[in-house]
């Protein structure tokens, strides 16, 4: 009876009631996971012995650079012998921090540096592996990690070695391979050329997406290029430093997204099946070749009235065009962008932003709308005019509106049903544009919808 009746207090005051831990393991991890990192994790065990049991088997494990030094040196030799012999992990993501000690610096600690790379090459990474390394690794040498399906390397300088696959019979048998890696991403690693392109032809059999950003060539002398070849690759995007001159060789048959943010360096772009362009960079047609990709594209976009803009020329016809026109001071500016907008593809949907400096924003409007024949709806992301810059000094100028009737051409926006206007504008020249549209549709008798967009707050 006495027993019952502290039991009974027990359960009156929760005091003494454990209710979390006797929660399955799957809720136990739920919990865990909102926990952030493992080290946070690792400090549950002193709760129970269950606790200590259920934390190696967390599906995600995270070691954020956050960490405090003390913290991360005096609980990693038990988190690491705990880890190495945790199950298959669906996430493991490392950020070790610049005080960390580098291997070619100080001599590598067997029990701290081993299990991170026996783990890495166990197959037990099921899923997404983020890795990211200072500077002072010099070379880092990733494991083959044949189960993992994405793979983010930031490695802030380190030079990036792939183990070699293993001697025949293994690797004809399948092994040394990535076998199930669909997305790669490296950020600011030195790479070498051959190694690379060995890697993604023969080493990623079902690799769909590639990121590069930032990388330098360790061998540039010896091979100064770098060349993609790849039969499963879907979506490339490259960023190159400004120094980055080597050649670029993409070879793909499946690519469908190519996005170059800058290539400073020839390229050669073999992409029977692209479906989406975005350049963002220069872009020099004597060195940069995408003779060999398709000529009717879904979606094209490219950053301002740049060298780039001549790629609106190798291309027929584009579904969706992304344009950023900058029309600045004087006479040959404009007449640059008169020249741009007559090369204009055919298209149904246009998303265009302006920045116009020191010409007269209602010639600018007219000469584009009347270039947008065949387009279905056109969306006005932005525009940029100065106020105090807003009158242009040359009377030769075609944005002189004496030269040209204020007017639509009744044949220019037959196809036209839509047009948005976002929120980057100001309410004048929302208004005056909107006016010049109802015009046009009261005109013509033509049912237009126009959409403005103030603040996120969508009004139609």
């Amino acid at each position: 009876m006495e027993t019952m009746a502290t039991d009974g207090r027990d359960r009156e005051d929760g005091a003494a009631a454990d209710r979390i831990s006797s929660l399955p393991d799957h809720l136990l991890h739920t919990i865990l996971l909102r926990l952030l990192d493992v080290a946070a994790a690792a400090r549950t065990s002193t709760l129970s012995r269950r606790w200590r049991r259920v934390w190696p088997h967390l599906p995600e494990l995270c070691f954020p650079f956050r960490c405090a030094a003390a913290t991360l040196f005096s609980v990693e030799k038990e988190q690491q012998r705990r880890v190495d012999a945790a199950p298959t992990v669906t996430l493991l993501d490392i950020a070790l921090p610049y005080w960390v000690p580098a291997p070619r610096q100080h001599p590598p600690d067997p029990d701290r540096d081993d299990p991170l790379l026996r783990f890495l090459a166990s197959r037990r990474v099921s899923g997404e592996l983020r890795l990211e390394l200072r500077g002072g690794w010099y070379d880092f040498v990733l494991p083959l990690c044949e189960r993992a399906t994405v793979i983010s390397l930031f490695l802030m300088g380190p030079t990036l070695r792939f183990q070699p696959p293993p001697p025949l019979p293994a690797a004809a048998a399948g092994g040394g391979a990535f076998a199930a890696l669909a997305s790669l991403m490296i950020i600011r690693a030195r790479v070498y050329g051959r190694e690379l392109e060995d890697v993604l032809g023969s080493r990623c059999p079902r690799l769909k997406e590639l990121l590069l950003r930032q990388i330098r060539l360790e061998d540039d002398k010896d091979y100064p290029v770098l060349s993609i070849h790849s039969d499963s690759l879907e979506r490339l995007e490259v960023e190159m430093y400004t120094d980055f001159v080597a050649p670029l060789q993409v070879v793909t048959p499946r690519l469908q997204v190519f996005v170059c943010k800058r290539i400073c360096g020839g390229a050669r772009i073999v992409a029977p099946r692209l479906l989406e362009l975005r350049w963002h960079g220069p872009y020099d047609p004597t060195r940069h070749d995408l003779r060999e990709a398709r000529r009717h594209l879904q979606r094209l976009e490219i950053d301002k009235n740049s060298p780039a803009a001549k790629l609106i020329g190798q291309f027929y016809a584009v579904h969706e065009l992304h344009l950023t026109i900058q029309v600045w001071q004087g006479i040959e500016e404009y007449d640059g962008y008169l020249e741009l907008i007559n090369r204009l593809p055919k298209c149904e949907v246009l998303v265009v932003g302006f920045f116009v400096a020191q010409h007269a924003i209602k010639p600018v409007m007219l000469h584009f709308l009347n270039k947008c024949a065949g387009v279905k709806k056109i969306v006005f992301s932005s525009l940029g005019y100065p106020k105090d810059k807003c009158q242009c000094k040359s009377w030769e100028c075609q944005c002189d509106g004496s030269k040209q009737s204020h007017k639509i051409d009744d044949t220019a926006l037959g196809s036209l049903e839509q047009v948005e206007i976002k929120e980057h504008m100001e309410a004048y020249h929302k208004m005056e544009f909107i006016k010049l549209l109802c015009e046009y549709s009261a005109r013509f008798q033509k049912r237009l919808t126009i959409t403005v967009i103030e603040k996120k707050i969508q009004c139609t």
